[in-house]
């Protein structure tokens, strides 16, 4: 069995930190490891071509989608303008169909069997037409069928497929023309010209102009051919079919002969009754070829004009850009060699030199690495590296800062705690003295609590001479000797000379607010008695607040005690209403041992005592500069 390699100690490996005798087993890396700058040419290699593939990728599928969208609509807008071009063809029959319709001539010719009149010559009748049709086109055909079934055209060399009034009525599309309300009827059918001829047919009922009487049929035929040279007119890019289809689903035109008269596509038709988009895919229903369609409908005639293009006709564009995308994907790599090539070495040198200051630095040579660089990024990177030092030291002294904002921002938290309780208070004790009628009182006691949320929310500095303080203690005796009259008496023992000793805003109220709610109000009988007494003992502001009142039992002393210390006494209910706040006040600023004592009172209650380091400003200041170097440490 092969022996693992082990490290007892001994060696150069001992400058690393290793205890001695200490085994260590030693990983075998799997062959030589590859320089950064193999791996970085590789990397930013690979990375630049997926860049440049992706890039033309994505141009290559934008810029095909956005040609198929204006190869699109471009025959979407070809094929609207030739359904366009066949409605002011028709149009023009149409007018000319009813000038002709509403002639006088042609009026007393259809109207004359039902006046018992003379019956008008066909032949002459058919002349007139015809010199009539000749200023509009002479290949055109004008068949009339009076109420008695007689016939009168215009022409000899084309006529009507079905010659007899009894033959044209058995025709599917003769029934519609009565719902026309004398509007033209356009249709496929057959006509005669040395031979049956596909030709385009209009039929409207004839009605008297003075009466709005059907008096006979008027039938305008024309040679599909006709259309021949409107699809020749209107351009197109790229190959395709034309069919136009009246609205019985009959093919009129297209520009393969053989379908035309044949019906059309049921399945194709029917969609176009339905909400078609402008342009689809669709598989021919002869040869089952894929293509694309599009189509407009004429709301004059009701006739469709469809277009089929095959799918390879709108690809020979994007084959080229793909081909030009396949060129540039190869000029591209080729650069992006070069560049990685040379940036990779650019970067790989610079940091091979940083990693040998490090190996210098790891043996306790603090020497900086110089250079000049064009990189932005690595100049920073050297400069942060020469200035490391310096601004580690940076660094501690702005977290030192970050934990004294932070004991600021919770003094302020705790210093809100205090303000709501005593407001209620306040308000509740003025509420009562209104009840008892005494007006002048409640006045007085109004301005004194104005003059106490004023000095509470003033924007100064959390730390006041204590002389503000013990001022905001008298208004707040003020409010109370209001209300219990002379029921309490206040003895105050301040030594000389501490009047401008800084101490937290509201220090002493909450003291002599807690000992009237929770030690004097709670006493059944006798004299209500308060002591206050700030003294200085050395370098430490001794404060003491004790009454007269219920008290607490030594065991009832100490949980308290603790629960003040550990937070854990509630807003309400209990003995410590705005203890627990006013320890962690001083806490946040002057740091332990400071803060408050309770022990039983010589008058029989408690007594509460709060120890300030004096001249407090700089003591808070001391302390925290030592917390400051205990952290550094």
């Amino acid at each position: 069995m092969e022996r693992k390699p082990t490290y007892t100690g001994k060696g150069p490996e001992a400058d690393a930190g290793i205890p001695a005798g200490k085994e260590v087993r030693l990983m075998r890396l799997p062959g030589r490891p590859l320089p950064i700058f193999v791996q970085l040419l590789a990397g930013m290699f690979v990375i630049a071509v997926l860049v440049i593939a992706l890039t033309n990728m994505f141009n290559y599928r934008l810029t095909s989608q956005l040609v198929m969208n204006r190869t699109a609509g471009y025959t979407q807008e070809s094929v609207e303008q030739l359904s366009a071009k066949i409605d002011v063809l028709l149009r023009q029959y149409d007018q000319f169909s009813q000038m002709l319709a509403f002639d006088p001539r042609v009026q007393d010719a259809l109207t004359a069997p039902g006046k018992g009149g003379p019956l008008p010559d066909p032949l002459e009748l058919g002349r007139y037409m015809a010199e009539k049709a000749r200023y509009l086109a002479n290949d055109m055909l004008v068949h009339l069928f009076d109420r008695d079934g007689r016939v009168y055209a215009s022409s000899d060399a084309l006529q009507l497929f079905w010659r007899q009034h009894d033959e044209v009525s058995l025709t599917p599309w003769y029934g519609r023309m009565s719902t026309q309300d004398g509007r033209m009827l356009w249709v496929y059918g057959p006509a005669w010209r040395d031979g049956e001829i596909p030709a385009i047919i209009g039929a409207r009922k004839v009605k008297d102009r003075r009466s709005l009487e059907t008096v006979g049929d008027q039938f305008i035929v024309f040679p599909v051919e006709k259309i021949n040279r409107i699809i020749g007119e209107t351009g197109q890019r790229v190959e395709r079919k034309v069919q136009v289809m009246d609205r019985s689903g009959n093919i009129v035109y297209s520009t393969e002969p053989r379908e035309i008269g044949t019906a059309a596509d049921v399945a194709l038709y029917s969609r176009f009754g339905g909400p078609a988009p402008p342009f689809f895919e669709w598989k021919t229903r002869e040869d089952q070829r894929e293509v694309y369609v599009t189509y407009a409908k004429s709301a004059y005639s009701g006739w469709t004009v469809i277009a089929y293009f095959p799918k390879q006709a709108f690809y020979g564009d994007a084959r080229q850009m793909w081909m030009n995308v396949l060129v540039a994907m190869a000029a591209g790599a080729g650069i992006a060699l070069v560049l990685t090539a040379f940036y990779s070495w650019t970067l790989t040198r610079p940091i091979r030199r940083l990693a040998e200051g490090l190996n210098r630095v790891g043996r306790g040579r603090l020497l900086t690495v110089k250079g000049r660089f064009a990189s932005r990024e690595l100049t920073q990177l050297y400069a942060n590296y020469n200035g490391m030092v310096a601004q580690l030291d940076e660094v501690v002294q702005r977290l030192s800062e970050q934990q004294i904002s932070e004991q600021r921002a919770r003094l302020v938290a705790l210093k809100a705690q205090f303000r709501p309780h005593f407001l209620y208070n306040s308000l509740n004790l003025i509420y009562w003295t209104i009840e008892d009628g005494r007006r002048e009182d409640a006045q007085e006691m109004t301005l004194a609590l104005s003059d106490l949320l004023r000095y509470s929310v003033h924007p100064s500095s959390e730390l006041v001479p204590l002389r503000e303080d013990l001022e905001q203690l008298e208004r707040y005796l003020l409010l109370q000797r209001s209300r219990y009259r002379d029921q309490f008496t206040v003895l105050m023992d301040v030594d000389e000379g501490l009047e401008d000793q800084p101490v937290p805003r509201l220090l002493l109220q909450p003291l002599v607010e807690n000992a009237f709610h929770h030690g004097l109000e709670n006493k059944e009988d006798g004299e209500w008695l308060l002591r206050v007494a700030i003294r200085a003992e050395g370098v430490t502001l001794h404060c003491s607040v004790e009454d007269n009142g219920s008290g607490l039992g030594e065991a009832q002393l100490r949980e308290l005690e603790q629960r003040i210390r550990t937070e854990a006494v509630a807003e309400e209910g209990g003995r410590g209403i705005g203890l627990p706040n006013l320890h962690r006040q001083i806490g946040a600023f002057f740091g332990e041992p400071h803060g408050l004592r309770l022990s039983q009172s010589p008058l029989g209650g408690l007594r509460v005592e709060l120890t300030l380091p004096l001249n407090g400003t700089a003591a808070g200041e001391r302390t925290a500069q030592e917390r400051r170097d205990g952290g550094a440490a």
